[in-house]
């Protein structure tokens, strides 16, 4: 009986992980469509946050212990990402010239979590992250994360340190943070244009040591 009882909470728990990872494989389209919203946009974010909302109800009841979840590939780094016109063709854009000490601020308007363990359990976050390139190369950038806040769950983290890189493009980062209280995140962010002034979105896989999230943000970038 108890062997009975540990396969149904085996497959139980593997339908609830493999729910969640297609929502979370939803990232890439989520963040295009939040990316190709003008800067001074306020619409919501309910449409784009449905794949992960119906992974929280039907893996609610299904999970009954901490699920495992894939953190996708950065698959735009450190190529061009093709911006539509407006007649529906494709173009790439041209490299960005930015500075080695310049800043770049990123500002949420928006925002969501979700607890990888308990995908029911989700509400409003935010965050301001502030970047200083740091190099240029042929290829890209290399940025450190110098300061900023996550708000998850009710709490506030202070960015304490963390580093990044982006093609030569500027439109898509990825990098890397730790916070105070304790914290630590990966996360992926996508500039509308480039991250020399527009809007953009960012993506964070953020734990605190105890809980991880998955974090959802939409915002204004200045630099």
């Amino acid at each position: 009986m108890k062997t009975r009882t540990a396969q149904i909470a085996t497959i139980a728990t593997i339908s609830a992980a493999a729910t969640l990872a297609v929502a979370m494989f939803t990232y890439p389209a989520l963040l295009s469509a939040i990316s190709a919203t003008p800067s001074n946009s306020t619409q919501s974010l309910a449409a784009a946050f449905a794949p992960l909302a119906a992974a929280a109800t039907s893996t609610a009841t299904a999970a009954t212990t901490q699920s495992s979840h894939q953190w996708e590939g950065f698959g735009g780094y450190p190529g061009a990402f093709p911006d539509r016109e407006r007649g529906g063709g494709v173009q790439f854009q041209s490299p960005v010239s930015l500075s080695v000490g310049q800043t770049i601020t990123i500002t949420s308007t928006q925002g969501r979590f979700f607890e990888y363990a308990t995908p029911s359990k989700n509400g409003t976050a935010s965050a301001t992250l502030t970047f200083t390139v740091t190099g240029k190369l042929a290829r890209g950038y290399t940025l450190s994360l110098t300061s900023g806040t996550i708000v998850v769950d009710g709490t506030t983290y202070t960015v304490s340190s963390g580093s990044a890189e982006m093609g030569p493009f500027a439109n898509a980062m990825i990098g890397q943070g730790t916070t105070t209280p304790t914290g630590q995140f990966l996360f992926q962010a996508r500039a509308h244009g480039s991250f020399a002034g527009t809007s953009g979105s960012v993506s964070l896989d953020f734990t605190n040591g105890t809980t991880e999230y998955a974090v959802l943000l939409a915002g204004t970038v200045k630099s």
